[in-house]
């Protein structure tokens, strides 16, 4: 390749690459805004105004900003004070007051709404923020439109927040909130209503909310703590954590990690996503592939399914477990309820705490183990081609064969107890006794 070609080649990546980035929300081009290292002959400017506004109001404040930050604040107070800052970049001070002359803030009022908002459009050079700080009286319904800036609300009604390139900070909202924005943090904490987040390329930081939490995520992490009723989130490559979630949760996510603690009935559509569960009361339904499974202190039924899933499961209290997976090990530990384990190419541990309903395991290539409570009498069975039984209690069983298929069976006299049946291909079984004490029906 020619030098030329190299060059030109090179040029392509790198227009393809700012093309990428400014389409994508990640770079601010604005080119006569700049006001960064390529223009550092400039000065910054700063003039504020201030309005007030008596009573009475409308039901909605609307601020509708570009580059610049908003902050709204609730109070005691029963009318509305604006601080309107303009921070300016120019070479001098003289250029800078001519431009904040003609810089001017916006106030539209009509029933059920005041509007703020700047006549920047106005402006072909523009190289100027704009900052809102506001009071307004507590429990007051607001909607924000602002970019490239951070957005913060406390002690609001029902708020609605759009901010593409801006931290969004949203505390005590006494209704439902709407939130979206891309590319930075959003930090939310107490929502007496529901709460809808969309924030793709953000990390999200969501806690007490007392209404339904629905999520459209991707390519961050999301952090939640006391949720009082459903969470659903839709999440790409999104490292999801929460605790204290009191109602359902339906996430769906790919490639990341997803920890429960403390939750509700969950359920999970992933995919390469590890998933972490310690403490759920209700259904646990989990289908992934290609990852590990760790869930503890369920109290509930439990389903697993999916290819290449290494699953560790204990203290499951449960009516029904069903688990199907492949090419990695399941241990299933101190467990009650029915039981069904479908798995080729891997190993089975089970350790039942009791036997409360009829254990069933189908495997293929593949060894089990199963520590037998101490003192338990069973119906039980187990089949093993191509390979061996090994049965260490103390008690004999009843039938025991070996012509490459292997049997064994036990307290089979045990009428109307729930039944262990145990069968592999190319496994052996190995059935020895456990410290557990035994609690059947």
């Amino acid at each position: 390749m020619k030098a030329k070609e190299i060059i030109l080649a090179i040029l392509i990546i790198a227009v393809g690459v700012f093309i990428y980035y400014a389409q994508s929300g990640r770079l601010d081009w604005e080119f006569d805004n700049e006001v960064g290292p390529f223009f550092t002959n400039w000065d910054e400017f700063t003039y504020e105004e201030t309005l007030e506004v008596q009573a009475p109001l409308p039901q909605q404040l609307q601020v509708i900003n570009a580059h610049g930050q908003v902050e709204i604040q609730g109070t005691d107070g029963d009318k509305v004070m604006v601080s309107f800052k303009k921070r300016i970049w120019r070479k001098n001070e003289t250029e800078a007051k001519k431009v904040a002359a003609q810089l001017k803030m916006i106030m539209n009022r009509e029933d059920p709404k005041l509007v703020l908002s700047t006549n920047r459009d106005e402006f072909r050079q523009k190289r100027f923020e704009t900052d809102f700080k506001i009071l307004v009286p507590a429990g007051m319904n607001v909607l924000v439109r602002n970019s490239y800036g951070l957005v913060k609300t406390e002690k609001t009604g029902k708020t609605d927040i759009t901010n593409p390139h801006g931290n969004v900070h949203a505390s005590e909202v006494g209704g439902e909130l709407i939130l979206e924005n891309s590319y930075e943090d959003i930090e939310v904490r107490g929502v007496q209503g529901g709460c809808r987040i969309t924030g793709p390329h953000s990390s999200l930081t969501v806690s007490n909310i007392q209404g339904e939490l629905i999520i459209d995520h991707s390519y961050g992490e999301i952090h939640l703590e006391n949720i009082e009723k459903d969470v659903t989130i839709d999440g790409t490559h999104s490292k999801v954590s929460g605790k204290g979630l009191k109602g359902s949760a339906e996430i769906q996510n790919s490639y990341e990690t997803i920890t429960l603690i403390d939750a509700g009935p969950a359920k999970i559509r992933a995919h390469h996503c590890d998933v972490e569960i310690d403490g759920a009361k209700g259904l646990v339904d989990i289908t992934d592939n290609y990852a590990r499974l760790r869930i503890v202190n369920v109290q509930g039924n439990l389903k697993v399914d999916g290819p290449s899933l290494e699953i560790f499961a204990e203290a499951v209290t449960a009516e029904d477990i069903w688990i199907s997976s492949s090419n990695e090990n399941v241990k299933l530990l101190g467990f009650s309820g029915k039981a069904t384990v479908l798995l080729n190419h891997g190993d089975i541990g089970l350790e039942p705490d009791s036997i409360t309903g009829p254990i069933d395991v189908q495997a293929s290539y593949s060894n089990i183990r199963l520590a037998w409570p101490k003192g338990g009498r069973c119906p039980f069975e187990a089949e093993a081609r191509s390979g061996d039984i090994h049965w260490e209690l103390a008690e004999k069983p009843s039938t025991e064969k070996t012509n490459g298929t292997s049997v064994t069976k036990a307290f089979l006299e045990e009428s109307g107890k729930p039944s262990v049946k145990l069968s592999t291909a190319y496994g052996d079984i190995r059935v020895e006794e456990s410290t557990r004490a035994l609690k059947t029906i």
